[in-house]
């Protein structure tokens, strides 16, 4: 069945520059890199892999449906600066446009794993981690590996069937709670409850995207050189129908071009809560690389 979101374009201009550093500044960030949190309600586990994907762990040991969304998932670095997850992927999905998702509604004694991709370019190490469950924030806790890894051994041991959360966890070996749980509007959180984004509309997230380098005959261009074009991003994450906006030269438009489409890969936007097609305008900006070698 085929709905608006399949057939609709939404128009936005996203400028993006790879002149600043959203792919480099991550490469060398160190901090925890694993997160935890327990109560008799749930549990929650984050490891932070690289600069693209985080792996989460939840367990619903309540009695209600929980609902969680990718975005949800907020990290802080030391500066305080936000980066948040974007979409779920779906491991077993049949076709490309089912490959991500948004938002996973967990049922009563029920354990999910997903790996959410996102923008984890840390500019200063990670410090803090939540994760919006439903109308309320769950702060996790920094664990070492070694500690993690005698956490996960201690989930195992958790019996789902039984209906006492806390005689659960205690059984598991749990003596003591991880992390806090904050409500809505709490004094606490609402410093962060912006970075949360709005999921009306979210453009897309650019994961990899190489800069051309200006040939040699080009060289008199002043910085910065950039060709503007416009795309199509599909819910699978794949870039298409790329056109020409605003050129400088034949050769220069057909480089920028090739570049974007071999090379540059997107996370699908999001609107209305759910992963859409979204026409978009975006910079391919040249770089100044090694003189090209004679034409023969």
């Amino acid at each position: 069945m085929s709905s608006w979101l399949n057939t609709t374009k939404i128009f936005l201009t996203v400028m993006i520059c790879l002149a600043a550093s959203w792919f480099v500044a991550g490469q060398t960030a160190s901090g925890p890199r694993h997160y935890f949190f327990l109560s008799d309600q749930r549990v929650i586990t984050v490891e932070l892999i690289n600069e693209q994907k985080t792996i989460l762990n939840y367990i619903n040991l309540g009695d209600s449906f929980e609902i969680i969304q990718a975005p949800g998932l907020l990290i802080l670095d030391a500066e305080g600066l936000p980066y948040h997850g974007h979409v779920f992927e779906v491991e077993d999905a049949t076709h490309p446009s089912e490959r991500f998702k948004v938002t996973e509604l967990v049922q009563p004694d029920r354990y999910v794993g997903y790996n959410i991709w996102g923008n984890y370019s840390f500019q200063t190490p990670p410090e803090k981690v939540f994760l919006k469950v439903g109308s309320r924030i769950a702060e996790l806790e920094p664990v070492s590996q070694t500690d993690f890894n005698l956490l996960a051994s201690k989930i195992g041991n958790l019996d789902l069937a039984m209906e006492d959360g806390k005689q659960m966890v205690l059984l598991a070996g749990f003596r003591q709670g991880w992390g806090t749980i904050y409500g809505s509007g709490a004094v606490e959180v609402q410093q962060i409850e912006g970075h949360f984004p709005d999921l009306e509309i979210v453009p897309p997230v650019l994961l990899d995207g190489a800069q051309p380098a200006l040939p040699s005959s080009f060289a008199h261009l002043p910085d910065p050189v950039v060709v503007e074009l416009s795309g199509r991003v599909s819910r699978s994450g794949a870039l298409t129908d790329i056109e020409v906006v605003n050129g400088i030269a034949p050769r220069l438009d057909q480089l920028a071009r090739e570049t974007a489409q071999n090379t540059w890969s997107f996370l699908p936007a999001i609107s209305k809560g759910k992963v859409a097609d979204i026409r978009l305008t975006f910079n391919v900006v040249f770089r100044r690389g090694a003189p090209e070698r004679p034409r023969r």
